[in-house]
């Protein structure tokens, strides 16, 4: 079975901890703070020794002891921003003005970064609402472990070539890549992942997604794996399983380069992006199948690319689990592959004005020649992880009928946002709108509901089986046989 390529660890810990801490849980207009697992929490137990979680730590708090002069600067810059460009004059019912004046004080009072970062967390946390968050400059302005475009190379993300999901409440092994090191280690599918250098998963994420959305909680189970199985390429990581018939199995496996192009955009930190396609036979149709873990700009021309490789199947399946969203605006041009028509996929609405997501119809391919966009059975495969312009494009290709959906209920966290720098160097990651499919659902807090629900269990996955992948793959195939529907306004 197969999944979306993981993202390099330390972007993990960084997206995952500019969600976590505001997280919508239930409706987007009545939701709760959802606790956050950050890089320093992730290695603050004195029982856990892994040597990549205190890597992390030490990334994220490098600077956090320094101290400050001006707080107040950065404090009115951060409370400006937000007062300007947040979509709704009440502020999802704070009082914004009072909440400063209470705040001020304490920002006023700090005297080292980590002071005033709790100060400004607490603020846009106070908005109960995703895409709000205070991105430390050590970790947006990090290299990555590679030029912004460059092929990612030896050098401190390394990856043991699995991924991993929150299924029936315990971390599980959801994909193991062939030839990585948990595959030569032995590592299967439905494995539950214990410990990692001896720290157990269990209590950390038991402790960050108590009273939690299931959603949070499986974005806190991948969060905590992916923290702890982080580090540099040749190191290795000892790890303990609970195999099939229940035995704890020790293994220990030698981190290996990651594959991908590592790609910079704007103040976000540096992301290993990754795009794979491929050509399956089944019931006498060929289907192809996309992956992509980002909504990078350097994706367009490799799924411009793939697109032309699969223009003359019978249908396409875009497998988007995993992809924690990107550049809202790709997902215009991505849907031009599957729309003839320039529809609207969404509407970005902001304080006064309102931007509509067109789809751009793609009318020649990447050597030139006239082309129609592809015009049978599309699939998309989503999951709990699947966030942000991921579910703009997933939502707004469902709502127009183009789409069918299978997998898990999305994240439900799809707020435009923009990174923005701060005097103090810290990132201002803010949402500036609220985003509605083409129906004018919102998509904050619901996300997209499959059409049909296909989550992982461990049965499945013991079985070397994926079911949203199976149950996508035989609609494809019985859609195929029928008269192609055309989209219309």
């Amino acid at each position: 079975m197969s999944l979306p390529s993981p993202v390099p660890s330390r972007a993990v810990a960084l997206l995952a901890a500019a969600l976590l801490p505001l997280s919508v849980v239930g409706c987007h207009r009545s939701a709760r703070v959802a606790p956050a697992v950050s890089p320093a929490s992730a290695a603050a137990d004195g029982a856990c020794a892994a040597p990549a979680a205190a890597t992390a730590a030490a990334t994220a708090t490098s600077l956090a002891g320094t101290p400050i002069a001006n707080p107040l600067v950065t404090f009115d810059s951060a409370w400006s921003i937000i007062a300007r460009t947040h979509w709704d004059t009440t502020y999802n019912g704070v009082n914004w003005t009072a909440l400063r004046d209470t705040l001020r004080p304490r920002a006023a009072a700090a005297t080292t970064t980590g002071e005033l970062r709790g100060v400004l967390s607490e603020m846009v946390g106070r908005l109960k609402q995703s895409h709000f968050s205070i991105i430390p400059r050590e970790i947006s302005d990090g290299d990555g472990g590679g030029a912004s475009g460059s092929k990612a190379s030896v050098g401190e993300s390394g990856t043991i070539g699995a991924e991993f999901r929150l299924v029936d409440g315990a971390t599980t092994v959801s994909a193991v890549m062939p030839n990585g090191a948990a595959a030569r280690a032995g590592v299967r599918t439905g494995w539950i992942l214990e410990s990692v250098h001896g720290c157990a998963l269990a209590p950390r994420i038991a402790r960050g997604a108590r009273d939690m959305e299931p959603r949070r909680a499986a974005l806190v189970a991948y969060t905590v794996a992916s923290q702890l199985l982080a580090g540099e390429v040749g190191q290795p990581v000892v790890a303990t399983f609970r195999d099939e018939s229940g035995r704890a199995r020790a293994v220990t496996m030698v981190r290996q380069a990651e594959t991908g192009t590592m790609a910079k955009f704007g103040n976000l930190p540096p992301l290993l992006s990754t795009l794979t396609h491929e050509r399956v036979t089944q019931g006498g149709k060929t289907i192809g199948i996309i992956r992509f873990n980002i909504w990078m700009p350097v994706l367009s021309p490799q799924f411009d690319a793939a697109m032309d490789s699969l223009r003359d199947t019978d249908a396409i399946i875009l497998d988007v689990r995993g992809n924690f969203g990107g550049v809202g605006g790709m997902s215009m041009g991505i849907a031009g592959h599957f729309l003839d028509s320039a529809l609207t996929i969404g509407t970005m609405q902001q304080r006064g004005a309102s931007l509509k997501f067109v789809a751009n119809p793609r009318r020649v391919d990447t050597r030139s020649r006239a082309v129609t966009p592809f015009a049978g059975p599309l699939a998309l495969l989503v999951d709990e992880l699947s966030i942000s312009t991921t579910e703009i494009f997933a939502g707004g290709l469902q709502a127009l009928g183009r789409a069918r959906v299978f997998g898990a209920q999305t994240s439900g966290q799809a707020l435009p946002s923009v990174p923005e720098r701060l005097p103090n160097g810290d990132i201002l990651y803010h949402a500036i709108a609220d985003f509605l499919s083409p129906t004018g659902k919102p998509l904050e807090g619901d996300g997209v509901r499959p059409d049909a629900l296909t989550p992982l269990t461990r049965q499945a996955l013991l079985a070397g089986k994926d079911p949203a992948r199976e149950a996508a793959l035989a609609w494809a195939v019985q859609a195929a046989k029928l008269p192609a529907k055309r989209t219309t306004p």
